[in-house]
């Protein structure tokens, strides 16, 4: 698949900085379109259907002078986040379009602003592009909310930003390779970032090399019908968590980017992420990963 349209869904009142940087480098590397997301709650009276008078408003009632505050900061938060991610755009070379503008060149950001649920717009929104950058619970829980719900009702991959993004994106790739259809979801949508990578791994988790040999030839074999050259490795867990010894690993071998499956179970017709993708979205704090269901 390619990646031409990136959402970074923005929560009001949240340091974006991460996520920006992410999805800008995305972007600059794979000449993709980033729209901005900017999401606001709706000013107190207006939740719900209640009215002024039948609702109150941080232990008083609501009034007409409060209300008004509420939405002049509202707008100054989203006119500073509008300004944070003009100048990180410039400072990168991608041009910003106005609303009626149509992109020359698939390179560009756009920016929109919509009010209501942090998570159910930006989830409505996501099935409209290819990659969804989001942030772990270190970085903001609202955000790995968003990152879930995207994984698990659009099937659309997200890119999990960390606080600050410190080396290159497509410096070195590490596959958290298990051979489950997610896992294979997650490869394909990483090709873009895989072929201009420098080095790529796949890595398995487990205590017997053996059970891994014949899958890690396959997927070897697939990267490169795709013109990418990659090495595998098994590493034993030890005493550690499938999701900790992951991350380890992509601390040794210092990966820009760790692609893994997001593995989810059925449980009283809920979805529920399963312990690695959960582990991984609680403390994917140091490097991004991709993820995919």
């Amino acid at each position: 698949m390619s990646i031409k349209r990136i959402l970074v869904p923005f929560p009001a009142s949240v340091d974006h900085t991460g996520e920006i940087d992410l999805a800008l480098s995305a972007a600059k590397a794979l000449g993709a379109h980033v729209e901005g997301l900017f999401i606001s709650q709706p000013p107190p009276a207006t939740r719900g259907g209640v009215s002024v008078s039948e609702m109150g408003y941080g232990g008083r009632t609501a009034t007409a002078p409060s209300i008004n505050s509420y939405a002049e900061e509202r707008d100054r938060i989203a006119r500073d986040a509008r300004e944070r991610f003009a100048r990180a755009c410039a400072a990168v070379g991608i041009p910003i379009l106005s609303t009626n503008d149509e992109p020359g060149t698939p390179l560009a950001a756009s920016w929109r602003e919509a009010e209501g649920s942090y998570v159910e717009i930006a989830v409505q929104r996501a099935a409209a592009f290819d990659l969804i950058v989001a942030a772990s619970a270190a970085v903001m829980e609202s955000l790995m909310a968003i990152a879930e719900q995207s994984l698990l009702q659009t099937r659309r991959p997200v890119l999990l930003a960390p606080s600050r993004l410190q080396g290159d994106l497509t410096d070195s790739v590490l596959i958290a390779w298990d051979e489950s259809p997610e896992c294979w979801h997650a490869v394909s949508a990483a090709i873009p970032f895989m072929q201009l990578a420098k080095s790529v791994r796949v890595i398995s988790v487990d205590r017997d090399a053996g059970n891994r040999t014949a899958s890690q030839a396959e997927v070897l074999a697939y990267l490169r019908c795709h013109g990418i050259a990659a090495t595998a490795q098994v590493v034993a867990p030890e005493e550690r968590s499938v999701g900790e010894t992951l991350l380890a690993a992509g601390a040794e071998h210092e990966a820009g980017l760790l692609v893994m499956g997001a593995y989810s179970h059925s449980r009283l017709r809920e979805m529920l992420l399963g312990g690695a993708t959960r582990h991984i979205l609680k403390n994917a704090a140091a490097r991004p990963v991709l993820l995919a269901h």
